[in-house]
Formats: C-alpha cells, structure tokens, sequence
C-alpha cells in the first residue's frame, strides 16, 4: 500500500491553515480575553492591596486616636473623680465645721447655764454656809465669829514649821513689811494684838510694819502675805472646796445626760 503525497501535503496544508484559522480567530481571541481579565484581575487585586493599605493605615490612624481618646479619657476621669473627692471633702470639712460651730455652741450655751446655776448655788452656799457656820461659831464661844476666825488664823501660824518661819522673817527682812487681808475691818486694838502676836512668833522688832486691807469675799477669815509667802485661815477655802466638789458633781450629771 503505498503513500498518496498528495492528499499528505494537502492534509499538512489544511492543518496548516486550521491552526492558523484557529490562532486567528478563537485561540488568540481567547489569549486576548484571559490576558484582559487577567489584566483585570491584576488591576483589582493592585486596588485592593492600595484600598488595603490605605484601610491599614486609616486603622492605625484610628487605634492611635482610640489610644488617645482612652488616654484622655482616663485622665479626664481622673481629674473629674480628683474633683469629686475635693469637692465632697470640702463639703465633709464643712459639715464637720458647721456641727463643730453648732456643738460648740450649744456647749458655750449649756455651760454658761451652768456657770449662772453655780453662781446661784455659790450665792446661796456662801450665804447660808456663812450664816451657818456664824451661829455655831457663836453659839460655841463666847467670842464673835470674826474674833474666832481671827484666833484660827493666828494658830495656823503658831503651827508653821520651822522652814516656812525661817522663809517668812527672810522675806520681811527684803519687804519690811506685812499685808493683812481681813473678811471684816480689824479694830485697832485687834490690829495691835495681831502686831504683837507676829512679833513674838517671828522675833520681829515692834512696832511690826502692816498694812490693811479689807477683802468680803475670804468669808469670815485672813490672809497674810510677806512678799511672795502667804498665809491664811477662812472659810472661804472650804466653800471653795465644796464649790469644786459641787461642780464637778454637776459636770458629771450634765456629761452623763
């Protein structure tokens, strides 16, 4: 069987040009239309990588203004809680004022009420203790109750010790002289007496120099003062112990209320 050369190369010359036809007009089209999408395709993901870029750095930008807008947000809290304490401890610092003020006030006003109430009872102790204390005074001895007090008052010196003799003529040697402070005006004769008395106890030359004065609030009694030594007898210091007692019975009474 042998080869039709013919009908070959007529066969090659139409495949031939069946590529060619083809290349022509579908392989080509088609290369065209891949490479144009292609391109496309290209195109858009370039697009999105620049869309992408700009979304990243537009979310940077916007997690740097969230971290700045976090940051003064704490420190505006801050700040507005720091006021807030300020401003209530302002308020607590005068609320405790304003109660002080008024605790202190009510205390001004129940202790003057108090001291009006002591005076009274002072008043009326001093007046009736003094009274009380003249009757029995009188009742018990034949002398006055001022001569009694007076008597007292010269046995508180009998019964000094020896230092506070000794204090007592070192000071009338720098003062050279004797303050007498009587509840009642002493006679003359009682001012004499009371001369000599000082006299013979201390060893002091006569006539003792004195001076006299009169004092209603020492309650039935005398004080005598040579420079800064002082020695006395009244009643006025028991009713000033019994005050205190008293007063400090009512403070009790009042605190416990």
């Amino acid at each position: 069987m042998g080869i039709n050369w013919v009908v070959f190369f007529a066969q090659i010359v139409n495949l031939f040009v069946l590529v060619w036809l083809l290349k022509k007009f579908l392989y080509r089209p088609i290369i065209n239309a891949v490479e144009k999408r292609q391109n496309e395709i290209i195109g858009k993901v370039n697009k999105a990588k620049e869309e992408y870029a700009l979304a990243e750095a537009e979310r940077k930008k916007l997690t740097k203004k969230i971290a700045t807008f976090e940051k003064t947000k704490k420190k505006r809290f801050d700040e507005m809680t720091e006021e807030i304490e300020t401003y209530k401890e302002a308020q607590m610092t005068n609320v405790r004022q304003e109660a002080q003020k008024e605790r202190q006030k009510r205390q001004n006003e129940l202790n003057r009420q108090v001291d009006m109430l002591h005076t009274q009872i002072r008043d009326l102790l001093a007046d009736n203790f003094v009274a009380l204390s003249q009757k029995i005074m009188g009742e018990l001895s034949t002398q006055t109750p001022f001569e009694q007090s007076l008597t007292l008052f010269q046995k508180n010196i009998s019964n000094l010790s020896k230092s506070d003799v000794t204090k007592i003529k070192n000071a009338y040697k720098k003062q050279n002289i004797v303050s007498i402070i009587s509840s009642d005006v002493l006679s003359q004769k009682a001012k004499e007496e009371l001369g000599a008395f000082l006299s013979n106890t201390f060893g002091w030359n006569t006539p003792v120099k004195m001076t006299f004065e009169e004092d209603k609030s020492l309650v039935l009694g005398l004080e005598m003062s040579v420079g800064d030594i002082a020695v006395q007898w009244h009643l006025k210091t028991f009713l000033d112990d019994y005050q205190e007692k008293l007063n400090n019975a009512l403070m009790s009474m009042v605190v416990k209320e």
